[in-house]
């Protein structure tokens, strides 16, 4: 191997950690998201959320909206289950690797839907807005991950990669490059590599959920301590009348 294959090799390796590396960390941005879906608040309140985008809006897109809440309203609980479901579902599919062109695909359209319902396209736009809303943004992250695996093809850091030997035709599900790019054999790390940088995702993940699990508990808490120290005159008189509430 000369000096300039040995360069090109490098920067095909670095190519692929690189590609993986941006699908592992929107996948952990997605298991959040999808462990704060699984929390008992989200069901219950899920028809505000959709509900409560309608205000400010523009008439002309006031349609959209309504045919959305008219839908979601008579079962609420339903499309809160499938949001749940659907989220889990790309957050195991972008952390493992797992049928990565049709995850791209339907996370895209996914992403789509949140920014234009529930996010209400990013708007009301009032003065001194400064974004568009993470929907939008989600869904240009999905297709530079699918531009990715077009470009590159097959990723060694993936259980696709290891499915396609196996059965061939999971590429039909995991990949989306010409067949020309699938039939070069992609560098990769060494096991004892990947599997200390796998642990570390697992650590950073455990320690991402388990700080976002005590702040939730302090903001119920101080819910609570809030609510009782309002009621706290209202129980004091009903006592003095000899009353309980």
């Amino acid at each position: 191997m000369n000096a300039g294959t040995a360069r090109l090799s490098s920067y095909s390796l670095w190519a692929y950690i690189a590609a993986a590396a941006i699908r592992t960390a929107f996948g952990l941005v997605w298991a959040i998201d999808a462990y704060l879906k699984w929390q008992p608040a989200f069901v219950a309140n899920y028809l505000s959320y959709i509900t409560g985008i309608v205000n400010g809006q523009p008439q002309w897109l006031l349609p959209w909206f309504n045919f959305w809440v008219n839908v979601i309203q008579p079962a609420p609980n339903l499309f809160g289950w499938l949001t749940r479901i659907i989220e889990t579902g790309i957050a195991l599919g972008l952390l493992f690797g797992l049928g990565r062109k049709w995850i791209y695909i339907l996370g895209g359209i996914f992403a789509l839907f949140i920014w234009s319902i529930p996010e209400g396209f990013g708007g009301p736009y009032e003065a001194g807005a400064t974004d568009v809303g993470p929907g939008l943004v989600y869904f240009l992250v999905f297709v530079a991950l699918l531009a990715l695996n077009h470009i590159l093809g097959r990723s060694p850091y993936s259980v696709d990669f290891y499915l396609e030997k196996i059965w061939s035709g999971w590429k039909h599900i995991a990949e989306s490059a010409p067949s020309q790019v699938l039939e070069q054999e992609p560098p990769y790390l060494r096991w004892r590599t990947q599997s200390l940088v796998i642990a570390g995702i697992v650590i950073l993940l455990a320690i991402l959920l388990a700080v976002i699990s005590s702040e939730i508990r302090a903001a119920g808490t101080q819910a609570e301590a809030s609510y009782l120290n309002q009621a706290a005159p209202l129980m004091h008189f009903l006592i003095s009348q000899g009353r309980h509430p």
